[in-house]
């Protein structure tokens, strides 16, 4: 289970981010390349990025996954973005290669 948000420094300690939008994906076990994702929780702003990064992480897992996101990427460019999710790909599958 993953869940990614942001912060704002602009915010009180005291405001809590929402939830964002949760979604499950596992990998199908016939066809490697092929995922089955379904939202569990929408949020229009997150709901594509939740769903790619759960997608990606059942692929490369194989394994089914939880992903929860309420990142606001307000500011940010494409590129940005992109670079973002690659590190978060990155960071995640180090830390499962550790334990396997």
């Amino acid at each position: 289970m993953v869940h990614l948000t942001t912060t704002d420094i602009g915010h009180a300690e005291s405001t809590l981010p929402p939830m964002g939008s949760f979604v499950y994906a596992m990998p199908d076990m016939r066809d490697n390349r092929n995922v089955i994702s379904t939202p569990l929780a929408t949020s229009g702003s997150s709901i594509d990025y939740a769903t790619r990064m759960a997608k990606i992480l059942a692929r490369k897992m194989k394994h089914p996954v939880y992903v929860g996101c309420s990142m606001d990427f307000t500011g940010t460019t494409a590129e940005e973005e992109m670079e973002g999710f690659a590190a978060v790909v990155d960071h995640i599958m180090k830390r499962w290669n550790l334990k396997s």
